[in-house]
């Protein structure tokens, strides 16, 4: 991917999108918004529509990939989506595999705007022709809450269930321990760890760990993650289990609402 290739679909789309009398706003997230793109970087984009207005407004996007070059590949995520909007991947012909325009399409009514500045990084507006584009700071206390609820959750379920990676591998069953321990093992630790040094992005899994976890800890859980062979799988459970209940006891002993303020 080159940043000429990535200049020319963003301005096309811009161009072709702030004179429709039904589109409200654009702006750029993803690595754009934490001044984090490179030449490797996808394009992020967030389409703000009024009501009723998802098809057209989409097919006007469409169009203008279409002027820079034919469209490959379009994938349209099947309604009704995680979040609650129309969202697809477009690649162009000619341009690189990892340049994918990721466009997500929201009505003005939406509550759900994809906007905290802690998650989201800074957006990088377009055009906004009604001034809906805020990022303001977001209330702490709600993601505490959430942040509490799902680590007493974790820990329960770990103690019944860390010891069916061992469990497997004594009935030599390989693939079935890799499964437990990639499948919940993995999961609940990095998301104790998230909790603990990135607790806005509580829910990001293993994206974007690199930034968000101490030199030391990323490198703990890179250990963790790449296993050798199954005979490895127990006491890589054993650590992870140590990590997770040390990283608890910690965050159990920390206020989270403060740990959420100074970590914005």
């Amino acid at each position: 991917m080159s940043e000429s290739d990535r200049s020319r679909i963003l301005q096309a789309i811009i161009a072709e999108t702030e004179p429709h009398p039904h589109i409200l706003g654009l702006w750029e997230q993803g690595s754009a918004a934490f001044g984090r793109a490179d030449d490797l970087s996808d394009l992020d984009l967030m389409l703000l529509v009024e009501d009723g207005h998802v098809e057209d407004s989409h097919a006007a996007v469409e169009r203008a990939l279409q002027r820079i070059a034919p469209i490959v590949q379009r994938h349209v995520l099947p309604q009704p989506t995680w979040h609650g909007h129309w969202q697809a991947f477009y690649r162009l012909q000619g341009t690189s595999p990892y340049l994918l325009v990721d466009l997500c399409v929201l009505q003005a009514s939406t509550t759900n705007r994809f906007l905290e500045p802690e998650m989201h990084g800074r957006a990088l507006v377009y055009f906004d022709k009604t001034g809906w584009v805020r990022q303001e700071p977001t209330d702490p206390a709600p993601v505490a809450e959430r942040i509490r609820a799902r680590l007493e959750a974790d820990a329960a379920f770990l103690d019944l269930f860390a010891p069916f990676v061992r469990k497997e591998v004594l009935r030599g069953r390989e693939v079935d321990a890799l499964g437990f321990y990639n499948g919940l093992v993995i999961p609940r630790l990095v998301h104790c760890l998230r909790s603990r040094y990135a607790p806005w992005r509580h829910t990001f899994g293993l994206r974007y760990l690199s930034q968000d976890l101490p030199t030391d800890v990323y490198a703990e859980v890179r250990d963790l993650l790449f296993v050798g062979s199954a005979a490895d799988l127990p006491d890589r459970t054993d650590r992870a289990m140590a990590l997770f209940r040390r990283t608890l006891a910690e965050l159990q002993s920390l206020d989270l609402i403060q740990l959420l303020e100074e970590t914005r």
